[in-house]
């Protein structure tokens, strides 16, 4: 099957690159538009306490999440002041009714978790209409206009940083990718010996990565993914790339060496090394379809980005790479370096090298060799007894980050823990009456007393005729 599928790519070889050429341009345009639509967060069960309770609150008594916090401070004046209630009331009323739902001030609520120590500081929590990705249009739309004159203003919040951390992990992979592809290629000039050759797995990586994004794009219409996917579709796609152009690039080689012409070497390639690849990308894929059973949109977006990239990395190179190779043929070693080195490496010495001899070595002394291993393995995985693991946060972001800024801020300043409260929805049965105050205030005491508490709050709302309530600990 292998052989008659490489046979099949040489003689079709420029369809095959037409095509591949075609799918190069649609993903550079479209799929590369895949960050707008992945989501940082992510790390919440839908079936855990926290998200039904979160469901519940907002399906029987609306949205009231905390979007978008606004940190002003003035440097002479306190929240006292009039002067700076009504700069920031005034500028809070003007926001528009369709991107801002709810606001929420020391003055509107009375709390003093919403004013600083020295007093001279208070932070507006602002709740935005629609989804997230709207809410983060919506911070864009109103950026600008949460400025008030005289006072030091900063914006953070959730969506602030879920910005600012999609916008970071762009940013840094494109960095990453644009230093790491002049190394790569200079050390697949070397290992290859020519620049044909060492440009190949580079073309299969471009493709595996360009067709991920594309599929994490079509995927995101259907379900959330989570930005976190694109390491590992850049990782991956990459290194599947150089791993399975090494098999088949070598083995190819090895072929015209022989003497076979190019259409017999490819089908040789492909029934030797194509099926090692193919074995290769199947078990992988397998192997990361595991993280798709969990039910946190994070590791489910890990296992549909690294399939996404295994996949298209496999068939790329059983597909891609034959023709490549019908088209090169013996000019494969094409732009050599090797005339540049004192000793020209032959075919024949695959059975004479350093690799030949280390692996006659260590089929004599399994066992010493497998005590090595697995002592330099376990040195190297001992820090993991110490791991500690943690959600993403605004420590995800460079310092100075003015989302990061506020966060800290407001731990530092103000009530810690104020900006992202514990919420505890209580539903009061039907017939116990409107709001059962003497039962909620009980409720109420009762967290007052638990350890690390520091401010319980109540809101009172109603729907259908039942009592439902929410007590908010810091």
């Amino acid at each position: 099957m292998f052989e008659r599928l490489g046979r099949t790519m040489v003689r079709r070889r420029w369809w095959v690159i037409g095509l591949a050429a075609a799918f190069v341009v649609f993903s550079g345009v479209w799929g590369t538009q895949v960050f707008g639509k992945l989501i940082s967060g992510g790390f919440e069960d839908p079936a855990s306490e926290s998200s039904r309770a979160d469901a519940r609150a907002e399906a029987a008594l609306g949205r009231d999440g905390t979007d978008v916090l606004v940190l002003y401070r003035s440097s002479g004046e306190t929240v006292d002041d009039p002067a700076f209630q009504q700069a920031v009331t005034r500028t809070l009323a003007d926001l528009p009714t369709g991107v801002v739902t709810r606001t929420a001030t020391y003055w509107t609520t009375k709390s003093p978790a919403l004013v600083s120590s020295d007093r001279q500081a208070t932070y507006a929590v602002l709740t935005l209409a629609g989804d997230e990705e709207q809410r983060t249009k919506g911070l864009e739309e109103i950026e600008d206009e949460l400025a008030v004159p005289g006072l030091e203003t900063k914006v953070g919040g959730p969506t602030a940083v879920n910005r600012d951390i999609n916008e970071r992990v762009s940013a840094d992979i494109a960095r990453a990718e644009t230093l790491s592809m002049p190394v790569l290629l200079i050390l697949l000039v070397i290992i290859f010996g020519s620049l044909a050759a060492a440009s190949l797995p580079l073309a299969v990586g471009a493709l595996a990565i360009l067709g991920a994004f594309t599929a994490l794009r079509g995927l995101s219409y259907l379900t959330d993914v989570s930005i976190f996917s694109v390491n590992v579709v850049t990782i991956l796609g990459l290194g599947l790339a150089i791993d399975y152009g090494l098999f088949m690039v070598g083995r190819f080689r090895e072929e015209l060496g022989r003497g076979l012409d190019v259409e017999d070497a490819v089908a040789r390639t492909m029934a030797t090394a194509g099926r090692t690849v193919a074995v290769s990308g199947v078990t992988v894929a397998v192997s990361l379809a595991g993280l798709l059973i969990f039910p946190l949109p994070f590791l489910r977006s890990m296992g549909l980005g690294g399939l996404s990239a295994v996949v298209i990395a496999m068939v790329a190179a059983l597909t891609v790479l034959p023709a490549l190779f019908g088209v090169l043929g013996h000019r494969v070693d094409a732009l050599s370096i090797r005339k540049w080195f004192r000793r020209r490496p032959r075919v024949t010495e695959v059975e004479h090298g350093v690799w030949y001899r280390l692996a006659h070595s260590i089929m004599r002394r399994p066992v010493l060799y497998a005590v090595g291993v697995l002592a330099v393995l376990l040195l190297a995985g001992a820090p993991f007894l110490r791991v500690e693991f943690g959600g993403i946060d605004t420590r995800a972001l460079p310092e100075g980050t003015e989302s990061r800024v506020v966060s800290e801020t407001l731990d530092e300043d103000f009530v810690r823990n104020g900006q992202s409260p514990i919420e505890a929805i209580v539903t009061v049965p039907a017939g116990a009456g409107e709001g059962d105050p003497a039962g909620l205030a009980q409720y109420v005491a009762a967290v007052r007393n638990v350890d690390g508490v520091t401010s319980p709050r109540r809101w009172t709302r109603t729907s259908s005729g039942t009592a439902s309530r929410r007590s908010r600990r810091s």
